[in-house]
């Protein structure tokens, strides 16, 4: 554009500037983000101003203004619309707003507004036009920033102002409308003044002052309804800045029930004081939503909670009930003015108490309260755990008698099988008596045999009293020779490991049952590897059982050292809802052609009658492990 054309549209503007849009202008000249532009209609020359250059981002020699390369940097999408605001605003005579975008020369998108206005007389258009990428940022940043609030102030129980520095009230929840006695709308009517008692607001001024500047103040007051009703609140509120306005939210709780809930325990503190604070049950008063409104010391010491925090809590944060409902909600439903209802007390410490609780309900100043009185059930309840164990201690015995009963009708049957085999075995020892290796064979056979003669009178006096024939013996040894039995009993595929601690094992124990013992845990242990190839190792070691062991509670045993035997396999370990139970007559996991769940209760028995115990446990990635321990003779 040569310089007499700029000349003239610069005079143009000046001549512009002293129409009636003279103070816009002057205030968008002062704007780094406005520039002005000017389209004459007659001629069709385009002329805008440095600062929409820099809008664009081009440089001015560079460009030669035109209308084409105006419409060139506005969005492909909008180039249309902002043809019909130049076409409009030449044909009319107010002023022509339009929001649009642009693409700069370096290809980023930003938001404009373009302001036009006709000047008939000089045939042309005047404007300006507007970055508003920061504005339209700030002004979503603002809307989210309002959503946010209004959504938590919608969604609030209590009562949410918004206020200005000034006092004035510019926004209300319902709940505050509520409280104010007027229509949401017209929450922002009132001020400060307008909902506190005169005496208070001097004191209520200073806490807003002290909200604003960020201190966390927070305060007892009341609250003035329009139609006069008076509430008590909590009243609390921080900062906000919205936009560039700084503003306080202001939180009001209402505590007008709690405040007359005092004011009746005062009225009968005297009369009731003693008789309540005395009591050995604990005692609550309620409202109908079940917030605790009053507390004696009793309930106080069952949760461990101090007597101003608990009367912020509710009833159902302190008891539980195996019910999907409350009592509280149960009663107020019904037509019955008492209930009775066991459940729990929950101690601060995560201790649960057996609780009994009595619940009725009354009228109080035209509102509806209740009282609940609360009774430990902890010793009913261990009563109901002794008369558990002994139902079960009769079920054991009855148990046992029937085992009797069974192993009195099998005796019979096993010593017919049995006497051939020592016949036979005796006959073929005495022919054999030049084959050394074919003898010690058959002499094993026959001791076998004998042992289990005598393992069938064992059961036949498994309900009778233990008449065992204990001797000084070297386990060790017993054990050795045990397994060189087990050994030939097991599959090939199952191998067995023996490991001894060094140390005199001498007890006092009775050999046939001892071997009677390792045989059947040993067995026990073939079973639960099965057909798989496995090993069953045993290991002997010598234990100092001391006044803090655990075992002298657990199963009644004195001080004193103690052989330790732990028998362990690599099977499948035994499920650990049956570990309790493992050792109980005729508990097995087999079918019934497999086993008949005798094994380990006899080894307990027999166990339990040397003066020693027996545990099991499962092995982390392997099988289970039962360890017997027997008491040891003194090495003096």
């Amino acid at each position: 554009m040569n310089k007499n054309k700029n000349s003239s549209a610069k005079s143009d503007l000046e001549n512009y500037i002293h129409t009636q849009e003279l103070d816009r202008f002057k205030k968008l000249e002062t704007l780094a983000n406005i520039g002005c532009l000017e389209w004459n209609l007659e001629t069709g020359d385009l002329w805008w101003s440095d600062q929409i250059n820099t809008i664009f981002k081009i440089r001015a020699n560079n460009v030669t203004p035109s209308f084409q390369e105006f419409i060139g940097y506005i969005h492909p999408d909008d180039q249309i619309n902002v043809q019909k605001a130049f076409e409009k605003a030449a044909s009319h005579p107010e002023e022509i707003k339009h929001h649009a975008r642009a693409i700069t020369a370096n290809g980023e998108e930003t938001s404009i507004l373009l302001g036009l206005q006709l000047q008939a007389d000089k045939n042309m258009i005047v404007g300006y036009l507007q970055d508003t990428n920061e504005l339209t940022k700030e002004r979503a940043s603002l809307l989210e920033t309002l959503a946010k609030y209004r959504a938590i102030m919608a969604s609030a129980g209590d009562a949410i102002i918004l206020m200005t520095m000034n006092g004035q009230i510019l926004e209300g929840n319902a709940r505050a409308a509520e409280v104010l006695q007027v229509p949401q709308d017209q929450v922002k009517t009132l001020s400060v003044d307008d909902i506190h008692k005169k005496d208070e607001l001097e004191a209520m001024l200073a806490h807003y002052q002290s909200m604003l500047w960020g201190q966390n103040d927070q305060v007892e007051g009341t609250i003035i309804g329009r139609q006069g009703r008076i509430t008590s609140m909590k009243i609390s509120g921080r900062p906000i800045e919205i936009g560039t306005e700084q503003m306080i939210v202001v939180i009001m709780h209402d505590i007008t029930e709690q405040k007359q809930a005092q004011v009746a325990l005062k009225r009968s503190e005297r009369r009731y004081r003693s008789l309540v604070d005395e009591a050995r049950e604990g005692i609550l008063l309620l409202n109908t939503k079940g917030k605790i409104l009053a507390a004696n010391p009793k309930i106080c010491e069952a949760t461990g909670i101090k007597q101003s925090i608990l009367l912020s809590k509710n009833f159902n944060d302190i008891a539980d009930f195996d019910l999907d409902v409350s009592p509280i909600e149960l009663i107020s439903k019904s037509t019955r003015q008492s209930l009775h209802m066991e459940g729990y007390i929950n101690h601060i410490n995560g201790d649960i108490s057996p609780t009994g609780f009595n619940i009725a309900r009354y009228k109080e100043l035209g509102k509806e309260r209740y009282i609940v009185t609360a009774y430990d059930l902890s010793h009913v309840r261990a009563g109901e755990e002794d008369r558990l164990l002994l139902q079960k201690q009769l079920f054991q015995a009855q148990k046992q008698e029937q085992l009797g009963q069974l192993a009195g009708s099998l005796a019979h049957d096993f010593n017919n099988l049995l006497s051939p085999i020592l016949l036979v075995s005796d006959a073929l020892i005495e022919d054999a008596a030049d084959d050394s290796f074919l003898k010690k064979n058959l002499i094993n056979i026959n001791l076998a045999a004998q042992r289990a003669r005598r393992l069938i009178a064992r059961i036949l006096d498994y309900n009778r009293p233990e008449q065992s024939e204990p001797v000084r013996i070297d386990l060790k040894h017993e054990l050795n020779e045990t397994l060189q039995l087990l050994r030939s009993s097991v599959p090939h595929t199952i191998l067995i490991k023996d490991n001894y601690s060094k140390g005199k094992y001498n007890c006092l124990v009775d050999p046939d049952q001892f071997h009677q013992v390792i045989m059947n845990v040993g067995t026990n242990a073939a079973h639960a590897i099965g057909e798989e190839n496995g090993v069953i190792k045993f290991e002997m070691s010598i234990v100092e059982i001391t006044e803090d062991s655990p075992f002298i509670a657990q199963y009644e045993i004195p001080e004193d050292r103690y052989a330790k035997i732990s028998v362990s396999d690599t099977g499948c370990g035994i499920p650990p809802e049956y570990i309790s139970e493992i050792f109980e007559p005729f508990f097995t996991t087999k079918s019934q052609t497999e086993g008949s769940g005798l094994g380990l209760s006899v080894v307990l028995r027999i166990v339990n009658n040397h003066g020693g115990f027996i545990e099991a446990h499962n092995i982390e990635n392997s099988g289970a492990c039962i360890n017997i321990y027997l008491p040891l003779l003194s090495t003096e």
